[in-house]
């Protein structure tokens, strides 16, 4: 599963890559700063997602719900990646 820097996030966004917010809506405080799908990480663990086969960054708050839902995905065959340190990262600059 690839990591994804906040410095390598413009260039991906500029590619179209689709972006996933897996939080549960229960920890989806903070807004996104760009657009995103919605599928919680239950859903992925239970294979109910509809993720189309195409690249996928999945984000959440610290990034550690979006490796594992990066796992899940990877297993099902999908390319998956992750932001590393998560939206907390591109609040505090790292």
């Amino acid at each position: 599963m690839r990591k994804v820097s906040s410095r390598e996030l413009p260039a991906l966004l500029a590619q179209g890559v689709r972006v996933v917010d897996v939080r549960p809506q229960d920890r989806r405080t903070t807004p996104l700063p760009f657009p995103a799908d919605w599928v919680p990480l239950e859903r992925i663990q239970r294979g109910e997602h509809g993720l189309p086969r195409e690249p996928l960054l999945l984000v959440c708050e610290r990034g550690i719900l979006s490796q594992v839902a990066a796992l899940y995905l990877e297993a099902e065959g999908y390319e998956a990646m992750s932001l590393e340190g998560g939206l907390l990262a591109l609040t505090e600059g790292r």
